[in-house]
Parts: structure tokens; sequence; C-alpha cells
């Protein structure tokens, strides 16, 4: 029997595309999102080389298109711009990277295969430069520690899973399939064009999976990533020597050592049964399994950056994943790559290229207002005693404020990068590499110092904004702020809508199931009583059983637990802008709900659809309806009362703040 996508609950998904039609039924009163975007989703056209069409992949590809243009004048003048227009045109040299085909990497992967013995393989992981292993079975570096997020600690993690949800490994869901057959068709190309027959490349990727299948159940799932307990739960310090204890047979210190980290006082055990259960793996009986992990995750890491043919085949790869059909042009994959690759020297060029001072000081005017607002929305709360909502404000004016870029650039400088042009015989795989050395001795300089809290975690080209908790910092990155978002001439109503939303959305992370756990100075350390702190939990709760009654389709669940953090970010974000619409007269209303429902415009694939399953966000439909319907202006102004689809009794709404 097949799926009807149309029997959403208590809403029509109408992000997924063929779900609205010229016949879907309309009414501002029971789906507002739907009502009105609808003659802009039945015109939307999904673009080549990406799974959904809308606001959101419009600020997308207008950023492409934005930064693709840095790269195709004249070659800069500084060094930090030449490395990014020198890796844009490494990128674009098809005859050279044809010319070596898919040598580069099977240097890497023989490698791997001459492995025959456990000793061998601590060998390889000591004595192979760490910018040429392009994949690990464990991860070790450095990150601001916790609980004392003035300085970074050495954490040791797991390697990747190719289904990338462990729990897909315990019960395999429909999109997990849909990943499984995807990795194994691109997997089983590639490595036959190594030299593998069809048989020895079936077998390796059922080595692979066999050894993912082993570790996985010691791999937190993401909706246990997701979970307010999350952090306590990898929060796991050790010794030095219980480190050693841990390590076992892993020559993880020893090849820390070999990077420049020092012997340290303190190390996280972020998965306390992980390297126990890799010990209990590395054995000369799994050599096998462990090696095939090894040059499956290397394929997959590198395939991209090979000949055509391969490049090619990671497209059709991605498609089937996301649902996208063809590809954008190469000069806008490649100009997304080495922003990737380079995120601080095309920052900093489309930082100068694009962003300005007017807007930067207009925003900041903004999120003061916003951040005025929180502090009515604090002083308002009813679960909290006294004590807690002084800490909060506390914590709410300690809150750093960095919009559209940064104000001083010598501390993102690559001046320790280098690689040859392309005119000078330079390559793509060896500037790859270089990059990747780079990162390595910059993790260790972080870490030999202590934390820079002034200093941007996302550079002011990427499409996003955020909030990090070990700063206590929001984050507008310029590339947000445009087009539909964001321009100069937006009318307050649709600046509050939109970019103001989003603003007060990343303010409430700092107060969400994550962001609640750290303090004023971005420490995890608990500033509320226990009272206060087990009523937040239980609204927290709340809010989870409130997604987890939805569905994007019959038979088809929502992970209601996944999504709090940004439910409760949606909800204390508009609430803080209807704090402020209050204080204007003739204000309007209309024009403020309609823009935030033309943020999520979007239409999708299946595959897109599941992905979004998946994901902390909540869909583009549900962030609109689920969050106007907690308040009361929003169904005051439409006339919204009991029965209809918007309506939400008092008692049953879920708003945290």
């Amino acid at each position: 029997m097949s799926t009807d996508y149309t029997t959403g609950t208590p809403w029509l998904d109408c992000d997924l595309d063929g779900n609205v039609t010229e016949a879907t039924p309309t009414s501002l009163k029971d789906h507002f999102a739907l009502a009105i975007n609808k003659e802009k989703i039945l015109k939307i056209r999904i673009p080549e080389g990406v799974p959904a069409g809308g606001t959101m992949t419009d600020l997308q590809l207008q950023n492409v298109e934005d930064t693709k243009k840095m790269f195709l004048g004249s070659r800069p003048k500084t060094h930090d711009a030449r490395l990014a227009y020198d890796l844009f045109h490494l990128m674009m040299d098809w005859e050279s990277r044809n010319a070596r085909g898919a040598a580069p990497l099977k240097a890497a992967t023989d490698a791997i295969e001459a492995v025959d013995s456990i000793e061998a393989l601590n060998r390889y992981f000591l004595e192979t430069p760490p910018e040429e292993q392009l994949a690990g079975l464990w991860d070790a570096s450095a990150a601001p520690d916790f609980m004392d997020s003035s300085h970074c600690v050495l954490g040791f993690a797991s390697g990747n899973l190719l289904l990338e949800d462990s729990a897909e490994y315990r019960d395999l869901t429909e999109y997990g399939k849909i990943k499984k057959d995807a990795v194994t068709v691109l997997l089983k190309k590639v490595l036959v064009r190594l030299g593998y027959s069809e048989k020895e490349a079936a077998q390796k990727l059922e080595n692979c999976f066999a050894f993912e299948t082993l570790i996985a159940p010691v791999i937190l799932t993401k909706e246990e990533m997701s979970s307010p307990d999350f952090l306590t739960k990898v929060y796991n310090p050790v010794s030095y020597d219980e480190a050693v204890k841990l390590q076992g047979k892993l020559p993880i210190l020893e090849e820390l050592e070999k990077e420049g980290f020092p012997k340290a006082e303190k190390y996280l055990n972020i998965l306390p049964g992980f390297l126990p259960k890799l010990n209990e793996l590395y054995t000369e009986e799994n050599l096998p399994l462990i090696r095939d992990y090894l040059i499956a995750h290397s394929v997959m890491n590198a395939v991209g950056d090979l000949d055509r043919q391969c490049f090619d085949w990671r497209i059709e790869y991605k498609n089937a994943i996301t649902g996208a059909t063809g590809s954008l042009p190469d000069e806008a994959r490649f100009s997304l790559a080495v922003a990737d690759k380079l995120p601080w020297p095309v920052g900093r060029l489309y930082a100068e290229t694009y962003l300005r001072k007017e807007d930067k000081d207009r925003i900041l005017k903004l999120m003061d207002r916003l951040i005025e607002a929180y502090h009515g929305i604090i002083g308002e709360a009813d679960f909290l005693s006294d004590t807690t909502k002084a800490r909060a404000i506390e914590k709410l004016e300690s809150i750093s404020r960095e919009v559209l870029y940064p104000d001083d650039w010598s501390k993102y400088e690559c001046s320790e990068l280098n690689y040859a042009p392309r005119e000078e015989g330079g390559r793509l795989w060896e500037a790859l590499a270089a990059i990747r050395a780079n990162k390595i001795a910059e993790n260790l300089k972080e870490y030999l110092k202590p934390v820079d809290k002034s200093k941007w975690i996302t550079p002011p080209s990427e499409v996003n904004c955020q909030y990090f908790p070990t700063n206590n910092s929001v984050y507008i990155m310029g590339a947000f702020a445009q087009g539909a978002i964001y321009r100069s001439e937006m009318s307050d109503e649709e600046v509050l809508g939109k970019l103001g939303w989003v603003i007060g959305h990343e303010i409430s992370h700092a107060f969400d199931s994550s962001g609640a756990q750290f303090d004023k100075d971005g420490n995890m350390l608990s500033w509320w009583t226990e009272e206060d702190y087990a009523a937040f939990l239980k609204r927290n709760e709340k809010m989870a059983a409130y997604y987890n009654a939805m569905h994007p389709w019959a038979g088809q669940d929502f992970r209601g637990g996944i999504m709090t953090g940004e439910g409760c970010a949606d909800m204390g974000g508009m609430k803080a802008v209807l704090r402020i619409a209050k204080q204007m007269e003739g204000f309007d209303y209309d024009r403020l709900f309609r823009s935030l429902g033309e943020v999520w415009l979007e239409k999708g694939s299946l595959q897109q659809a599941y992905n979004q399953i998946n994901d902390p966000h909540p869909m583009g439909y549900l962030r609109v309806n689920g969050t106007l319907q907690q308040f009361d202006e929003f169904l005051n102004f439409y006339g919204i009362t009991e029965g209809d689809g918007m309506y939400l009794a008092p008692e049953d709404r879920v708003a945290i703040w």
C-alpha cells in the first residue's frame, strides 16, 4: 500500500512537494502557514542540485552566487584572500584532476591495506602524518572545557558512522535504508576504481557495516544527543593515568604527543563505553573489519576531491539521500567547498565585499531591544523563584552580541598556511592536505593558550545564526541578514517578523534545555534552584509531548525529544518580538505574522522531509503554526477560537518562556 503523505496531523505537511495543489483548501484559522504561502508554494520549482526551494534555499543560493563572484576576477593581493582564490581554481582544474584520477586516494587506501597486524595498525596511526590519515577509529581534539570555558580540554570521542545515527544499526528506518543504499552504490563504484573486484568491494562494505554494528551500541543516538542530560553524559573527566588505562591497546595519547599536545592533568572521556568497547574489538581477528572501516571512510571523505567521474558519483550519492536532481554548476559547488575549507579567508573577503556598518548598527540596536524584552519575559516567569530570576538576568545581561562581522580581523589570519597555486604547479590534493595540517596545528595552538571568548566561532559568510553557550554569545552572521531576511528598506514589522524573530530565537537558546545548563561566564555550572530546574524540565517534557502528538503523515512520528531546544527558542523569540510590538503605535500584526510565515516558505523532496524529521529544528510549517498558536496576540488578531485548527487552549500551550 502506498503512503498518503497528505494525512498529517494536526496540519498537512505543506512543505512536502506534491502535497499542495490548486484544489487544496486553505484557511488562516486552520493552517496559517499553508494559507499565507499556498500561491507561492504552487509556483516554487525546486532548483537543480538542491533538495528544496523556498526562502532559505533562495538565501543559500544567493550566498553561493555572491561567494562565487569573489573568485572570478583577478587574483587578490593579500595572503589569505589568495588562499581562497587559489583553492577555488585548483578545484576547477579538471585537467589536472582527471590526469591523476583516483591515484591520490589509492595511495592512501593502499597504506591501510598494507596493515597486516595490530602492531602494524599502531605504526600506521603513529607514523602516517595526521593530514594523510583520511579516516580514524577515534577522534581526539581540543575544545573549550564546559566546566572551565576559559581553557580548552582534550576529549576522546568516536569515529564516524556511515549511517550517521547509531540508532539505525539497531532498527533501520526508511530514511536509514535510503542512506545505506546510496552509500553502498557509491562505495562499490569507487572501490572498483581503486582496483578491487566487485566481490572484494562488496566484502569490504560488509566488513565496514559489521564493524559499525559492533561499535554503534556505545555511541549516542541523535535523540540521546538532544536530551537535556546529554552534556552531563559526555562530561566525564579523567586523569592522565586513567586515560592511559582507558586507551588500553590504542595509541591515542602517543598520537597526541606526536602532534605536539603535552601531557595533561585532565582529559574528557566523552563516551564512557566507547574506548572499552573499541579495545575489545581491537584484535587480530577483527583486523579485516577495522581495516575496511578505515578504507570505506577514507573513500567517503575524499571521493569528491578526485577526478570528474568520482566527483559526479558523489553528486549522485548526495542526490539519492536528499532527493535533489541534477547539480549546481561547478563554480557554485566549489565556492561552497572553499568556504567550508577556508572559512575565515572567505569570511573576511565576504565581509569586505558585501557587508555595511550601517546595517550592523541597526541590527545591534534591534538586538538591544530584544535583550530588554527578555528582561520582562524572565521577570514574569511564574515558575521561577526570585533567586533564579536574578541569575537569569545576570546571564542575559552578559550575553555578547556579535553582529554581521568581527571588528578585529587579526585573530583570524592564516599566515602559516601556504600551498602552490595552479599556475605554479599546485594541485588540489596537496592543498587540501596542507589545510588539514594547518587545522591540526591551529587546534594545538588554541589548546595551549586561554580561550579568547571574543573570537567568533563561525565566519560571517555562513548563512546561519547561533548561540554559543561556552562564550555566552549570540552570532548573527552577515550572510544570513540578506535577501528576504533583511534589507535596510524593510518595515519595522517585517524586520521584527524575520530577522528580529531569529535574533530572539538565538537569545532564547541561552535558556533552553542545553543553554540553561551554562552560567553567565559560559561554564556548565547550575545557577538554578533545585525546585526551579525541576519545574523547567517539566515544561520541557510537556513541549516534547506536544511535538510527539504531531505527525507529518499518518504512521510517521516526529521525535519530540530532539525538538524541544529549537521549539523553545522559536516560541521565546516570538514572545520577545510581541513585547516590542506592544510598544509600537499602529503596529501591523498581520505583516508581522505573515513575515514569520514567509521565512519558512519551503517545498522539498521526501528525503528532505525524512531529514527534517531527524533534525532538532521542527519542519518549517510547524515552526510557523506551532509557534504562533501559543500566543493570544495571534489568536485574537485573526479571531481564532476553539474548533479552529490553529487554536490551542491555554492549558495546552507549551511555550517555556
